[in-house]
């Protein structure tokens, strides 16, 4: 009985972790980003689909913990078929998986915002690894890979925008020297992307976030050990999407 017992109590222990984890925003602990999946609310897949009140001129926006606080500081109460309205544009959420598989979800957005179309995408702050030169320059390669797939697909629909968010810094606690070469040459890969590519444009949010060492400016984090903004951070952010739609073609 006694050892059932326990059985109970751990399983019980880890259904309130994976809750905890799942909630947005800075109720996060420590460098945990929680992604979507396939068919939750607001995914290609959703009951919430692209196409549902969305006008031309509407931006689809791909991400997953960060960008949904970053729509909850915009004042967006969690329906994904209703937008957040920013600088006069009506953002959509479109909650994305991790990595392998957030490469199909922004192809689905990317292929129902069609020709002359505008999306939102960018990796959170935990698909970037460092730790060693080995696993930093194997994960910018996937990284790299996921967005370069993403712009060639892109170029298919004609006059469709593709803003494209760089890297997120994290709390110094967990930032390496081999983190932020990873991130930095990401980021160069972008500007190389839009320079290429007339219809990308950047969304500066590193250089709105990061430190001069690379780690994210501790007013910008939610805690010393939480990488996800704070309404400090969220504002520095829409400073970086205000200035990335000022240069939309």
């Amino acid at each position: 009985m006694l050892g059932k017992a326990r059985t109970v109590l751990a399983a019980a222990a880890a259904a309130l972790l994976l809750a905890a984890l799942a909630a947005p925003g800075c109720g996060k602990s420590g460098n945990v980003s929680t992604g979507g999946s396939g068919g939750s609310a607001g995914s290609p897949g959703s009951g919430g689909g692209i196409g549902t009140g969305v006008g031309r001129g509407a931006v689809q926006a791909c991400g997953r913990s960060v960008l949904y606080g970053w729509f909850e500081h915009l004042g967006w109460e969690g329906d994904p078929a209703v937008p957040v309205r920013f600088e006069g544009v009506d953002f959509y959420y479109r909650e994305m998986s991790c990595p392998p598989e957030i490469t199909d979800d922004a192809r689905a957005v990317i292929k129902r915002a069609g020709e002359g179309g505008r999306v939102f995408f960018k990796l959170c702050f935990a698909d970037f690894e460092g730790g060693d030169e080995w696993t930093a320059r194997e994960n910018l390669r996937r990284n790299q890979g996921i967005i370069d797939e993403l712009v060639e697909y892109s170029r298919k629909f004609p006059g469709q925008v593709l803003l494209l968010g760089n890297a997120l810094p994290v709390v110094s606690e967990y930032c390496d020297s081999w983190l932020v070469w990873n991130q930095r040459s990401y980021n160069r890969h972008l500007e190389e992307l839009a320079s290429a590519n007339p219809q990308v444009v950047v969304v500066d949010l590193y250089g709105a976030l990061a430190a001069g060492d690379g780690s994210l400016q501790p007013r910008f984090a939610c805690s010393r050990d939480d990488s996800h903004p704070s309404a400090a951070g969220y504002a520095a952010m829409d400073g970086a999407m205000r200035a990335a739609l000022a240069k939309m073609p």
